[in-house]
């Protein structure tokens, strides 16, 4: 289920993310864009020889991925600046 790695990090608004994404499609977009990035950092930290800078980039891109939704939960599209 692509909103499944999205629940489970953000347990505290599993519901919100599950009720939200029945008629939000950029929503479930970025759930699934998370579920994939996880998965292929999981399997990536899993291969011998690591890849350091992929797993790296992967890293990064989960970490971004999970600002987005919150960003998006929270109504806004743009990130804030910290």
């Amino acid at each position: 289920m692509p909103l499944t790695a999205a629940m489970v990090r953000f347990v505290d608004v599993a519901e919100l993310i599950r009720s939200r994404s029945i008629a939000d499609e950029a929503l479930r977009e970025l759930c699934e864009d998370y579920r994939l990035a996880r998965e292929t950092l999981a399997r990536m930290k899993k291969q011998k020889p690591r890849r350091t800078a992929e797993i790296a980039e992967y890293t990064s891109l989960a970490a971004d991925l999970e600002n987005e939704i919150i960003q998006h939960l929270l109504g806004s599209e743009e990130p804030s600046a910290e």
